[in-house]
């Protein structure tokens, strides 16, 4: 919705609409995300099927997300510029037995579609290689993900210790043992620090477990679920945030979050958002889950040498990148640019518009 909103900023409200396709699952609705949008520019599908329909039809440009390609595919073989945006494709290794199960998913997605009209927004660093790789939107692929609006950078109180802040479901995909791993390894290197969990899940009993054999339950609070408004209270007073999802986190918002609310972040090189927008060392660190010599032990060394102030100055650096090069005004604008030259037919000089961040050409 913050793209959204900059997207009716910049073109005018008459000449954009977002679609949503479904209402609000009932898992979004329990981490306390809700559809109270009033904005007209927003269209929901089960509701304005025919609007939506022709908006499809005859906007200048669609950025088609998880909407079927079957209302997609006449606007497509008529030429008219479209985007897919998606995350990577392979969440699990692509075996072949994998990539053999989903050839229909592939013809209907991709080949029946493939047109040089049709490009790709890659939500993730490795999105575009994972289509790449397969011979879709070979020279078509461009730099994108989500989007949100930075707030003013907010001051940290002074402490003796560093506040560290996770966030997220309690599930094997988000690896919170990690968490406990990094606050335990700052511990017996001598570093005083303190970690907020927020979220909630399957893994909830054998993580408090966990914390209790390791004699951490007085240095970690687990909150279990909060509104939005008390997740952005944690990251405006938290110092570093913690984000150990493994490969199959596509994106990881909260990365956005955390640098926007000038966080310092650590996270896997594995993570999707992170290898775009975590500049190593100098807006956070990203370790490695296959080679050991830059591994998480590895930066817990380098974090272990830094004072707190500059571990703050981490999180200032981020906040301002996060302006700079991945607000959604800027997503916006580099969007509307990006389209201009597409439609102009200058595949050249789209290509050359960008050298970092969003709409950045990546193959």
């Amino acid at each position: 919705m913050h793209f959204a909103r900059a997207m009716a900023a910049e073109l005018g409200e008459e000449n954009f609409r977002i679609v949503f396709q479904k209402p609000t699952s009932d898992a979004r609705a329990e981490m306390g995300w809700k559809d109270d949008y009033t904005e007209h520019f927003v269209l929901r599908f089960w509701q304005l099927q025919s609007d939506v329909e022709e908006w499809i039809e005859n906007a200048d440009v669609v950025i088609q997300g998880r909407f079927p390609i079957k209302y997609l595919k006449r606007r497509i073989k008529s030429g008219k510029l479209t985007f897919a945006c998606q995350e990577r494709l392979w969440k699990k290794r692509p075996t072949l037995g994998r990539k053999l199960s989903r050839m229909g998913h592939f013809y209907k997605n991709y080949i029946s579609v493939n047109e040089p009209n049709y490009h790709f927004l890659a939500i993730g660093a490795y999105a575009a290689k994972d289509l790449n790789d397969m011979g879709f939107f070979k020279g078509r692929s461009w730099q994108f993900g989500y989007f949100i609006d930075a707030p003013a950078y907010q001051t940290r109180p002074e402490r003796d210790y560093i506040q560290l802040l996770w966030c997220a479901r309690l599930s094997e995909v988000k690896r919170p043992r990690l968490a406990l791993d990094i606050l335990q390894g700052l511990q017996q290197r001598g570093i005083k620090a303190k970690l907020t969990m927020v979220g909630d899940g399957t893994l909830r009993k054998e993580l408090e477990s966990d914390i209790a054999e390791r004699s951490l339950s007085a240095h970690i609070e687990l909150t279990g679920w909060q509104s939005q408004d008390q997740v952005r209270e944690h990251m405006s007073n938290a110092d570093l945030f913690l984000m150990t999802s493994h490969h199959g986190e596509g994106w990881g918002l909260v990365v956005n979050e955390a640098l926007s609310y000038g966080c310092g972040v650590v996270a896997s090189d594995q993570l999707g958002s992170a290898v775009w927008m975590v500049e190593p060392e100098k807006s956070g660190m990203l370790y490695s889950d296959t080679k050991p010599e830059h591994g998480l032990d590895a930066k817990l060394d380098q974090l272990a040498e830094l004072g707190r102030e500059q571990l703050l100055a981490m999180g200032k650096r981020g906040h301002a990148s996060i302006s700079a090069t991945w607000s959604s005004r800027v997503a916006a604008q580099r969007t509307i640019e990006l389209s201009h030259q597409l439609l102009k037919h200058e595949l050249e000089s789209a290509k050359a518009l960008f050298s970092n961040g969003v709409a950045k050409f990546i193959g």
